[in-house]
């Protein structure tokens, strides 16, 4: 089995500032640097986005799994559902009115949006690798597009869903406006995101969770929250926790 670290396709960038603009101290495991100012742990060697698509094609999915202990999509479409997925059920439903129109974008397995449509909610997915479409077409009949939030048009969504996305993204503000944008006007969305509130604190996050291919950010809860804020949405609810982490669901202001 191949580390993905040495993949010979995947390029490297220095990142010396967090995202709220003050320099970096060395942090002591993996290439972290740790935000004097804010707490936000930041990945200091990330992958360039030109290299996205060799970090999260099929590597990713089969060795990168493995490497931290994951199990396959297939059978994760099973076991999330037994511990993680009702908790986001139980966190988004009531903030949804019948029959509206949502979308996850880096939806994996596509077992929460089966549930949602299961409810009576149009629902659609969206993956950036063709061959894990074809894999979760397998196990669901939700529509599935493959890409980004660009596929969706503006103001045409009553909810968004991103669960384990954030954290990956070179641009996480970019990212929250995107969205904002393609929710109508006092749209929803869920975000589940590690989140803690002391600097020391990730310390006791996962070896896949600190791994430093994928993982850019390791948010504190004062860069979160400023986030959101500035992306154009508002915490309406974070009450609801998984693996320790808030379930924030945010309405768009």
């Amino acid at each position: 089995m191949t580390d993905p670290n040495s993949d010979p396709r995947i390029q490297f960038e220095t990142v010396e500032q967090c995202l709220c603009g003050t320099a970096l101290s060395p942090g002591p495991l993996w290439g972290w640097g740790i935000c004097s100012q804010c707490g936000t742990w930041v990945n200091s060697n990330r992958p360039t986005r030109n290299s996205l698509a060799a970090v999260y094609g099929r590597t990713y999915w089969t060795t990168t799994q493995e490497l931290v202990n994951c199990p396959p999509l297939e059978v994760r479409f099973e076991t999330d559902m037994r511990d993680r997925i009702p908790h986001y059920l139980g966190a988004i439903l009531p903030h949804l009115a019948p029959a509206a129109a949502l979308a996850e974008v880096g939806c994996g397995h596509g077992r929460l949006l089966h549930e949602l449509r299961l409810k009576g909610f149009r629902v659609t997915g969206l993956e950036f690798s063709s061959e894990i479409i074809a894999r979760v077409v397998k196990l669901t009949d939700i529509p599935i597009l493959q890409g980004g939030i660009e596929r969706l048009e503006h103001e045409s969504l009553d909810a968004l869903i991103s669960i384990d996305v954030l954290e990956h993204m070179h641009e996480p503000l970019e990212f929250l406006r995107a969205h904002a944008r393609v929710l109508k006007p006092g749209g929803v969305m869920l975000v589940h995101t590690p989140v803690h509130d002391k600097p020391n604190e990730p310390y006791a996050y996962t070896v896949g969770m600190l791994w430093k291919l994928y993982h850019l950010y390791l948010f504190s809860r004062t860069l979160i929250e400023r986030l959101f804020h500035e992306g154009g949405f508002r915490i309406l609810a974070q009450d609801v926790r998984v693996f320790g982490w808030p379930v924030f669901v945010l309405r768009k202001r």
